[in-house]
């Protein structure tokens, strides 16, 4: 995982999973103020908030354990090589 800054946006969570695929969601915890990037915990789809132990799964936002109950912002990502980036809609 890796928290990201772009302008416009508020701070980003970029996530790899399977090796191959990226996922890009709201850095911060709906629950509360914790960056899931810099203080969560990834396994497979799924990523923890250290805070809380609420749960999120990166492919949708949406929340997989209490007490998180609202989703996460996600943003579709674009794969071009070794880079990643936001996809314009």
């Amino acid at each position: 995982m890796l928290q990201v800054t772009v302008a416009g946006y508020p701070p980003l969570a970029v996530y790899r999973v399977n090796e191959e695929e990226f996922y890009c969601t709201a850095d911060t915890c709906t629950h509360g103020a914790a960056s899931l990037a810099d203080e969560g915990d990834l396994e497979g789809y799924i990523v923890e908030c250290s805070w809380h132990e609420g749960k999120f799964d990166v492919r949708t936002g949406q929340p997989c354990a209490l007490p998180c109950t609202e989703p996460l912002t996600t943003y579709p990502v674009v794969v071009a090589g070794d880079e990643v980036f936001l996809r314009a809609d």
